[in-house]
């Protein structure tokens, strides 16, 4: 029995060759336009999405955040953000860069905004009651639609923040979700999640990060017991003395 060959896609990519060889006999604007028809027709197979963020450094009164961006459809970039809603902040330009000026382009723009604190890349944190202790973080899924940003002082558990799982509009199917890394302000006030969502279906493939922001202060965790006190033993009976 042969084995069943893998799809490639080669064919789309002539059939786009053979295309354009037909179209540069039109007018300009009417290729142009069929072309971009042809490229808006294409089948959900050859969409993907892939971007990932590092943080670069945080503003003096940590509201404003510098992200570089790995995307696999516009390259890489730096832009700022606004540190509340982890998106990117109004007006904000995203300033290109190739390989070999990364680091030109990235101190001109930490310059450009201000940018002087560093940030620390760290999944571990100062426990609240006592900064001399320290908290691990990590991510878990509380349910299938729910993803949990998590942090435990070895003793308890603790919930800092949950948000809704990505979903396929079309397939309801659900996305992976895991924490990538955390970044803190150098004053250990504020952390910045970076969670990873996977979504895949027959006709589409992204891996997206998102930025989630938390003032860590007193109140900012919702402890919860995973170890209750056992029910109280019952009293023991009274030996019965031996015949």
């Amino acid at each position: 029995m042969q084995a069943k060959a893998m799809p490639v896609r080669v064919p789309m990519l002539h059939r786009l060759h053979t295309l354009s060889i037909r179209l540069w006999r039109l007018p300009l604007r009417l290729a142009l336009s069929l072309m971009a028809l042809c490229l808006l027709s294409l089948p959900a197979s050859a969409q993907e999405a892939n971007r990932h963020l590092r943080i670069r450094g945080f503003t003096a009164d940590a509201k404003q955040m510098l992200v570089e961006l790995q995307d696999v459809n516009t390259g890489a970039g730096l832009r700022l953000y606004d540190v509340e809603t982890g998106k990117p902040a109004k007006k904000a330009a995203l300033h290109a860069f190739e390989p070999a000026e990364q680091i030109k382009v990235l101190r001109e723009t930490k310059r450009r905004y201000k940018i002087v604190d560093p940030g620390v890349e760290d999944l571990m944190g100062p426990s609240l009651e006592d900064p001399a202790q320290s908290v691990s973080l990590f991510g878990i899924m509380a349910e299938p639609t729910r993803f949990v940003l998590a942090l435990t002082d070895r003793v308890r558990l603790g919930k800092l923040r949950d948000w809704p799982v990505r979903t396929d509009e079309e397939t309801k199917a659900l996305a992976k979700v895991t924490l990538r890394t955390v970044y803190w302000t150098t004053d250990r006030k504020t952390l910045v999640a970076v969670v990873t969502q996977r979504l895949q279906t027959e006709g589409y493939e992204a891996e997206l990060d998102e930025l989630v922001a938390i003032r860590y202060e007193p109140g900012a965790v919702q402890w919860v017991d995973p170890c209750p006190e056992p029910a109280p033993a019952a009293p023991a009976k009274p030996a019965k003395p031996a015949k």
